[in-house]
C-alpha cells in the first residue's frame, strides 16, 4: 500500500498541483484500465486501513460492549459505503463526458468544499492547542511528562497523521463521485484546493501521509531488527521527521507556484 500511495502522491501534490486535477486530467488518466484498477486498488487499501485503524483508536476508550458492536458496525458500513461510491466513479469514468447534471444540484460543491474547511480549522486549532499546551509547560519549567519520550510522539503523530488521512480520504471519495456524474461540479470543487485557507492543510496532508507511511516502515524494520534496534528508536524517529519536513517542501512550492 506504501508504494501506491507514494505514487498517488506524486502524480496528485508534485507532478501537478491539486487545484489542476480536474474532469479533464482525471479523465485522460481514466482513459486506461491500469490507472483505473491501480486507483480502485489504492482506494480499497487506503479506507479498509483507515476505517480499521480508526476503529481500533475509538476501541481503546470504549469499554461498553453494545457502544463497541455500534461501533463495529458503523465503521463496516462507512468502508462498504465508501467503497462502493468510490468504486461505481471508477468504473463510471469512460461515460463521464456530458455536461453534468441539473443545475439544482450546484450546492453540492458547496458542501463538500465546506466539509475541507472544516477538517481545515480542525486541524488548525488542535496543533495550536497542542502547541501552546506544550509550550506553556516548557515556559514554566513544568515536567511534560510521557511528552519527553520519542516514542510518545511518534506514537501519537503516527495516529493523528492517520486519522487525518482518512478524515480527507472520505471527503476525497465525495468529490471524485461528482466526476462521472457532473464534471462541471467536479471541476469546481477541485477549484477549491488553491484556496489560501487550505493550502496549509494541503500541506499538512502531503507531510501526514508521507510521515504515516514513513513511519509504519520505520515500526516494521524495528519489528523486524527485535533486539538489535533497541537504541535505533529515537533516531530513526528523527530521520523519519526529517525527511518528512524534507519531501513536504516540493509539495509546498507547487502548490505556491500553481497560485501564482
Amino acid at each position: 500500500m506504501v508504494a501506491f500511495v507514494l505514487i498517488h502522491l506524486f502524480l496528485m501534490h508534485y507532478a501537478t498541483a491539486p487545484s489542476a486535477t480536474g474532469a479533464a486530467f482525471v479523465g485522460g488518466r481514466w482513459r486506461g484500465a491500469g490507472w483505473r484498477a491501480f486507483d480502485w486498488t489504492l482506494l480499497v487499501l487506503a479506507l479498509t486501513h483507515g476505517v480499521v485503524g480508526v476503529q481500533g483508536m475509538l476501541r481503546e476508550v470504549i469499554r461498553r460492549p453494545a457502544v463497541r458492536a455500534a461501533l463495529d458496525v458503523t465503521a463496516a458500513a462507512i468502508a462498504v459505503g465508501f467503497a462502493g461510491v468510490g468504486t461505481v466513479a471508477v468504473m463510471a469514468a469512460p461515460l463521464s463526458h456530458h455536461g453534468g447534471i441539473a443545475p439544482e444540484y450546484a450546492w453540492i460543491p458547496s458542501v463538500l468544499v465546506g466539509g475541507l474547511v472544516v477538517i481545515a480549522t480542525a486541524t488548525y486549532l488542535a496543533v495550536a492547542s497542542a502547541g501552546m499546551g506544550i509550550g506553556l509547560r516548557v515556559a514554566r519549567r513544568e515536567p511534560i511528562g510521557r511528552w519527553h519520550y520519542p516514542g510518545q510522539w511518534a506514537f501519537a503523530l503516527n495516529r493523528a497523521a492517520g486519522a487525518g488521512i482518512l478524515g480527507f480520504l472520505l471527503v476525497h471519495v465525495l468529490d471524485v463521485a461528482l466526476f462521472p456524474l457532473a464534471p462541471d461540479l467536479y471541476d469546481q470543487t477541485v477549484r477549491a484546493y488553491s484556496m489560501p485557507y487550505l493550502i496549509p492543510m494541503e500541506v499538512g496532508l502531503v507531510a501526514a501521509v508521507l510521515y504515516h507511511a514513513l513511519d509504519g516502515l520505520r515500526l516494521i524494520a524495528l519489528e523486524i531488527l527485535d533486539r538489535r534496534a533497541t537504541a535505533a528508536g529515537g533516531p530513526s524517529f528523527v530521520a523519519v521527521l526529517a525527511l518528512t519536513v524534507g519531501l513536504s517542501l516540493p509539495a509546498l512550492a507547487v502548490l505556491l507556484g500553481w497560485r501564482r
